[in-house]
């Protein structure tokens, strides 16, 4: 089977006798999970013993609560991915609009579907520009959007995400925002769309706790819509028991931590300006992502399996649509790891 996400640490370990590698490749918080998230994930183990709550009630309540919106507004699955496949399925739209390069994941959930795409360019820094509004046109039924956008890391500006959405709005199309690395900006209330929830019930937004509190391995993400109906088909759409005892505890906890995510933005974006600023000093292009990860262009287009060699996986994004060989994603790691990375790049460029 052929992967298309970072993080397959399992294969590198098949291939180097079980070692496993600095895992670069995954876009995982790089100070690893709260304590407070960790006691929850263990007590709930005593809990197993029972059905998980298909409703989610408690974790819908908390993150409600937090995000200051209705409980019925929420819909939680096994991961982000979960919901993407339910969301397809319910929307089922004939034609969708994505950008290129983003998440490889829309393009997986959308079957039969015909999916146009907005091309980004590395001479714009493959920012999402005006040029979009041109191809959000009567026909297309759903527009998704990653913001910050994966692999990129770029934000859309505001103003922008306003014209967009009034363009879906003038169409009667879906709009997809999928802000999975929102947390991860230092100004993330700017570029939330949340507000615009209550306007427009064909407005999703998909958020996820893997990212932010280093959970992948537990697999909890959501999405909110003001749109009662949606939500209910979504929980009808796939098996009633997909967010299990564990993971339910670990979101309520998680949501109860108080300034982590602002913390962990802070320390991220110090982190980041460190490794895009040595990443240039060595003659590689850095685009200027504002989320935990970076997307880079080098010369050689063999360095992620001679990194491999070093004991280093990164992220090559030759197979994004709209990306070619050289092309590497990075995640921001602590610094330590990082100097790691940069001695194996010194030892190969």
């Amino acid at each position: 089977m052929h992967l298309i996400h970072g993080g397959d640490i399992y294969g590198y370990a098949e291939r180097h006798g079980g070692a496993l590698p600095l895992d670069l490749s995954a876009n995982i918080n790089p100070f690893g999970i709260p304590q407070a998230v960790r006691q929850a994930m263990h007590d709930a183990v005593d809990h197993c013993d029972r059905y998980p709550d298909p409703l989610c009630r408690a974790l819908a309540q908390a993150v409600g609560e937090a995000e200051q919106v209705p409980p019925s507004w929420l819909f939680f699955g096994n991961g982000a991915a979960d919901v993407l496949f339910r969301l397809s399925a319910v929307i089922r739209p004939r034609k969708a609009l994505l950008t290129a390069p983003t998440f490889a994941e829309y393009e997986q959930s959308l079957l039969d579907c015909k999916i146009c795409y907005h091309y980004l360019t590395e001479a714009e820094g493959f920012a999402v520009t005006p040029r979009i509004l041109q191809d959000i046109k009567h026909g297309i039924d759903a527009v998704y959007l990653c913001n910050p956008n994966n692999p990129t890391g770029l934000t859309l500006s505001p103003a922008l995400l306003r014209e967009i959405y009034a363009a879906c709005v003038s169409i009667g199309a879906y709009l997809v925002v999928d802000e999975c690395f929102n947390d991860f900006l230092t100004d993330a209330a700017v570029h939330t769309v949340k507000h615009l929830l209550p306007r427009y019930p064909k407005l999703i937004i998909l958020r996820a706790f893997t990212k932010m509190y280093a959970i992948p391995g537990v697999r909890l993400g959501y999405c909110m819509c003001a749109d009662p109906a949606c939500i209910e088909a979504l929980r009808q759409a796939g098996q009633p028991w997909n967010v299990s005892v564990i993971a339910q505890a670990c979101g309520v906890a998680a949501v109860g931590l108080q300034g982590f995510t602002q913390q962990t933005a802070q320390r991220v974006a110090e982190e980041r300006g460190f490794l895009a600023q040595a990443l240039r000093r060595r003659r590689i292009t850095v685009f200027d992502g504002q989320a935990n990860f970076l997307l880079w262009k080098a010369q050689d287009t063999a360095l992620h399996q001679k990194l491999e060699g070093k004991g280093v996986l990164i992220r090559d994004c030759s197979n994004y649509r709209g990306l070619a060989p050289g092309f590497y994603r990075t995640v921001v790691k602590q610094r330590e790891d990082s100097l790691r990375f940069l001695r194996a790049l010194d030892d190969i460029l």
